[in-house]
């Protein structure tokens, strides 16, 4: 066996030992999966983007948009201005909410005691909103797209 054959078999060694066997990844992803359960889904029951308007009654598109996230506890409604998320919680509470973006960031702002919120900037993509009450509910959305 010559050098070069031995550093390929070499380098062959450690390229399989760095691998990560597929039972590993399965066993990853299938946790992952797992990691909302505690959360209880909030559909989205109105989009005023889409919400029925017959095409040509209305010249111009509303200068807002909104959007209600129905859960069987609470209903979050939202409000997309071009630099803000608003919001309320229904009925009202205090607690956090999370919006969590399709690449992975994450950004937090506070629900006071009335359930209103303000996430500043607007996403910009696919994102869902997580909210964790002051009693210690779970509720996250469906993901959406601005």
């Amino acid at each position: 066996m010559n050098d070069d054959e031995l550093l390929s078999e070499l380098g062959e060694a450690v390229r399989a030992a760095e691998e990560v066997p597929a039972s590993f990844v399965a066993a990853g992803r299938a946790a992952f999966a797992w990691r909302n359960l505690d959360a209880e889904l909030a559909a989205l029951t109105y989009d005023s983007a889409t919400s029925g308007v017959l095409a040509g009654t209305r010249s111009e598109p509303a200068a807002l948009r909104a959007l209600t996230f129905v859960a069987r506890e609470l209903t979050i409604e939202l409000e997309v201005t071009p630099d803000a998320l608003l919001g309320q919680v229904v009925p009202p509470q205090a607690g956090e909410l999370e919006l969590l973006g399709r690449d992975g960031s994450a950004r937090t702002a506070s629900v006071d005691e009335i359930g209103w919120f303000a996430v500043r900037p607007a996403p910009v993509g696919m994102f869902r909103l997580r909210l964790r009450t002051a009693d210690g509910a779970s509720v996250l959305t469906e993901w959406t797209t601005l």
